[in-house]
């Protein structure tokens, strides 16, 4: 017998057909019905876990206006329980995807403002989503119940269609309505509506284009019908899974749209935090049986008033008791959590005040199982109860590789109750080897805000960090060994090549060892040739520099175990021993170059991947990597992980993908270690032990972390992931023995000596000093050129004695004089040899004096400057060394009688000519001009010469993008 269940209304709106059309598909026997005035709505019905819907349906057109006028209509001809807006948007963030749906946590109005003398001022208005709602979506579009893409974060609803990132609408977006993901253009007529009504409502929106001035070519690709289908399944998938106010409950408040920002002296309906009334809904009041009433009154709403015609019931069906059950799963979309879990039950008294925020009018007691299901619905997989405004913070300074993903999980996690005190977890992402060193030196201002609970990648760091560290700041660290770094996730270190020249070497039946990388390290000239691959050049080696990456850490303990055959108990005596310094040596003279994370390489290789496999097999034979970031570049990601970085949005999956080999001999793993420092309080340490469980549970994992190809914590691949599989360049099966680490001294003396294991250096660094490096940078009371000097250590201060470096400073002739628009101060050479002139000092001291006496003036004679320094080092040429350029720069090119932007890529890029890299760094806010191809001129540069764009548009961070850059050498 079918079950009987409460019936409720619900109006569906869309913007257009394509998007009507995706919603109808959904109904069942839609029937079209008409209000006097004209208004046409199709009403079917739907049947939920909790309620059967009788559906609306109506196309109301673009805009807010007419979303708001013919919302109000609806909303008062059929006295909805709920309004939804169904459509398709425009991504405006990096990490958001054509196809991605995006349910409106918020909605901003962007286009209220005044136009005056001084320009346009904004008077934003915003309205927040309806709590039960966005309850039910964040329930049935998250984890294993969805298997999309979704995003729960506010859009930006305007009267025009954005379709270039370079727009003023654009800028306002990004300066006023930052937290917007997407833009589209009836949300806000539908949310003031909806809220002067008190009705519940959400938008959902499907990515259609990205606003970046390719909308022509998403919409020929069918990106909108693929869009708009995302976004009916989405709502429909909501609306099975909404459990609707039982009856008489009153669904309204500030929790349920009340705007935000509204303008002095506006309607007491449209203050903030004001509630407006409204009866309860004629159907919601109907659905609950009543003795005066008759049966079919019950069943559906009443005629409705005078000149609209009534309502068609939906298909008969029984009706449901007055109380609605708790929701449960749909049941093709249960989530199964970990038995483990149910051992965590445990009874919490709720008080009154919190219940009253979640819409429950007496307190009671409820289980709060960590992680898991039961018939009575879905458990949160955290053990503390939510709480509303947070007065104390856990601050986690996480690897950057794994940020991205613990900061959603920290997201959805939201503010707890510990030990009376409401607490949120804030993470930010710092690559391991710097908050090593801010940790073992002490943490200061300028490290930022000092973390309460630390992860890098691996827990070498750890043990690095109690090695170095020195009086009180050793007391950071938790004294026994079982409580310094519980695991969040793992994933073992991999050899990863292109796949064609993976393939050609046997993968994936055939396993390598770390002796093997090093011998064909060591003969990388002739490697290919024997192969028969003449074609693909030397064997060329990808590793990040081991101070600062854990991937690169791991490498060279790795180089070292190919040698000694031993890896935990490596002691000092063997990092000394000449032999075998030398043996890494051969191995390095490979290195195409090093970096501080892996990004470097990835977003080059999926630069020449872009332009056909034997360019990308031109740039690099193998590269060290760990197993998560193969699966998320081979899956789209740029820079093997979900970040905001410039270049590191999503895309399409790449053309030549990667393939990794799991050294038989000995894998390293990175642990991403949970390592709670010593000094939080009893509520900090209450909800950071919460949420690390929070973070092992299986539904948490599945959503955030195996999407990237991470193992669990225990170091497992879950079954029914999917992610960490040979169709994505890795092998779940593959046979390995875990490389144990050495003791945190060793590692200490390796870092030591690594200038002197590193391939050498070839590097020559320009500076801008135009006039506007004089202007002073905001909130400092320095200018940028006072703030770069300060930075000089970084500049120069990891070079060792067998590198070869120089420095120009550069403006324009002019103010130079000698006819060009730079200026040698000190020429090429053996970084501590001695100078002939001009006072016979050290090479190091000169270039240490000379950005000390630095001064501005001038113009920015850039593409020339350029040019010479290119051709500089081409003269110089070091064939066993990194051969670079480091630009920095505050402008733009200014010298109008240069040679042109075509021209000096030409030049600097010929590969006919030997291959100089160009590390570039975008020093200010108006550094760096986009091309007429929506990239940056620096970007463009780097692309040329395979080196990179470093951003230091910020200009206080000068000194860490300096670092950054210095740690390719």
């Amino acid at each position: 017998m079918t079950e009987a269940l409460p019936m409720r209304t619900v109006v569906i709106l869309t913007a257009l057909r394509l998007e009507y059309e995706a919603v109808r598909s959904h109904l069942t026997d839609p029937q079209p019905q008409w209000h006097a005035d004209g208004t046409f709505v199709e009403v079917g019905s739907h049947r939920g876990d909790h309620a059967t819907w009788r559906v609306a349906l109506a196309e109301i057109g673009e805009g807010n206006q007419a979303a708001a006028a013919l919302t109000g209509q609806l909303r008062a001809w059929l006295q909805p329980d709920a309004l939804f807006f169904v459509g398709i948007a425009g991504g405006v963030k990096s990490d958001i995807q054509l196809g991605d749906v995006v349910v409106a946590t918020r909605v901003h109005a962007v286009h209220g403002g005044k136009e005056s003398a001084e320009g346009f001022k904004s008077r934003p208005r915003s309205w927040e989503a309806s709590h039960r709602l966005l309850q039910a979506a964040k329930f049935a579009l998250r984890g294993a119940n969805w298997r999309g893409t979704v995003h729960f974060k506010p859009v930006a609803a305007g009267e025009v269609v954005l379709n270039s990132p370079d727009s003023a609408l654009a800028a306002q977006l990004d300066e006023r309505f930052n937290d917007a993901v997407a833009i589209e253009m009836e949300s806000a007529g539908v949310a003031q509506a909806a809220h002067l009504a008190g009705t519940l409502w959400l938008t959902i929106r499907g990515i259609s284009d990205k606003a970046d001035g390719r909308k022509h070519i998403a919409d020929a690709a069918g990106s909108q019908p693929t869009a708009a289908g995302n976004a009916a399944e989405a709502a429909f998938a909501v609306l099975s899974a909404l459990m609707p106010a039982p009856p008489g409950e009153v669904q309204h408040g500030a929790s349920h749209g009340t705007p935000h920002g509204a303008p002095p002296g506006a309607p007491p309906g449209e203050a903030p935090h004001e509630r407006p009334t409204r009866p309860t809904p004629v159907s919601q009041a109907q659905s609950e049986p009543t003795p005066e009433r008759p049966e079919s009154e019950r069943a559906h709403p009443p005629t409705p008033a005078t000149g609209t015609t009534a309502l068609p019931p939906p298909p008969a069906e029984p009706q449901g008791p007055p109380s609605v059950p708790p929701p449960h799963p749909h049941p093709h979309r249960r989530r199964a959590l970990g038995a483990s879990l149910r051992s965590r039950r445990r009874p919490l008294l709720i008080s009154a005040a919190i219940l009253a925020l979640a819409g429950i009018t007496t307190p009671i007691v409820v289980s709060c199982q960590g992680g898991g299901t039961d018939d009575k619905g879905p458990a949160s997989p955290a053990a503390l109860p939510k709480c509303a405004d947070a007065d104390t913070t856990v601050r986690i300074a996480a690897s950057v590789d794994l940020s991205e993903s613990l900061e959603k999980a920290a997201s959805d996690y939201g503010n707890r109750a510990g030990e009376g005190k409401c607490v949120r977890v804030q993470v930010v992402g710092v690559n391991s080897g710097t908050a090593m060193r801010a940790l073992a030196d002490g943490w200061d201002e300028s490290d930022g805000d000092k973390p309460n609970v630390w992860s890098p990648a691996g827990s070498s760091w750890l043990s690095l960090a109690r090695s170095r560290a020195k009086g009180t700041t050793k007391e950071l660290f938790p004294e026994q060994e079982q409580e310094q770094a519980k695991p969040i996730v793992q994933s073992p270190l991999t050899i990863a090549m292109p796949k064609p020249m993976a393939e050609e070497l046997g993968w994936p039946e055939r396993t390598i060892s770390w002796k093997e990388l090093a011998d064909w390290s060591k003969d990388a000239d002739g490697f290919w040739k024997e192969h028969s691959r003449p074609e693909w050049g030397a064997f060329k080696l990808g590793k990040t520099n081991p101070g600062y990456s854990t991937s690169g850490l791991n490498a060279t303990v790795a180089a070292f175990f190919a040698k000694t055959g031993t890896s935990s108990e490596l002691s000092t005596p063997h990092i000394d021993k000449p032999a075998n310094q030398d043996f890494v040596k051969s191995i390095e003279k490979s290195a195409v170059h090093y970096g501080d994370t892996t990004l470097t390489f990835l977003a080059n290789l999926r630069e020449a991947s872009e332009a056909g496999p034997d360019k990308a097999m031109s740039y690099i034979s193998a590269v060290t990597l760990e197993e998560n970031t193969v699966v998320a570049y081979n899956a789209g990601y740029p820079c093997g992980a979900p970040s905001d970085d410039k270049g590191c949005a999503r895309t399409s999956k790449p053309h030549t993908p990667l393939a990794s080999f799991y050294p038989k001999d000995g894998v390293p793993f990175s642990e991403h270690p949970y390592i709670e420092l010593n000094g939080m309080t009893g509520a900090q340490k209450a909800v950071s032990g919460d949420f690390l469980d929070y973070l092992r549970t299986p539904a948490v994992f599945k959503e955030h972390f195996a999407p990237y190809g991470y193992r669990t914590h225990e170091g497992k691949v879950l079954k029914g992931t999917g992610q960490v599989a040979e169709a994505n360049g890795v092998l779940p099966d593959a046979p390995f023995t875990p490389m144990r680490m050495p003791e945190g001294e060793v590692l200490d003396r390796l870092l030591e000596l690594w200038p002197t294991l590193r391939r050498r250096a070839n590097v020559l660094t320009v500076i801008d000093t135009s006039e506007s490096m004089n202007s002073e940078v905001p909130g400092t009371g320095d200018t940028k050129m006072e703030l770069l000097k300060r930075a000089e250590p970084a500049l120069f201060g990891e070079f060792d004695k067998s590198d070869r470096v120089g420095l120009w400073k550069f403006s324009d002739a002019d103010v130079l004089g000698g006819g060009k628009d730079y200026k040698e101060l000190v020429p090429v050479g053996p970084f501590d040899g001695k100078l002939v002139a001009p006072s016979g000092s050290t090479r190091s001291k000169a270039l240490t004096d000379n950005v000390a006496g630095l001064e501005p003036g001038g113009a920015t004679g850039l593409y020339d400057t350029l040019d010479a320094a290119v051709k500089t080092l081409r003269e110089d040429y070091d064939p066993a060394a990194i051969n670079a350029v480091v630009l920095l720069t505050d402008g733009v090119n200014e010298d109008s009688n240069s040679l042109s932007l075509a021209k000096l890529l030409k030049r600097i890029g010929d590969r006919g000519q030997p291959q100089i890299r160009v590390f570039t760094i975008a020093y200010g806010d108006k550094a760096d001009e986009k091309d007429a191809g929506g990239r940056t001129v620096l970007q463009e540069v780097a692309s040329a010469t395979g080196g990179r764009a470093y951003d230091a548009k910020n200009p206080k961070m000068i000194n860490d993008v300096i670092t950054s850059v210095i740690s390719n050498f």
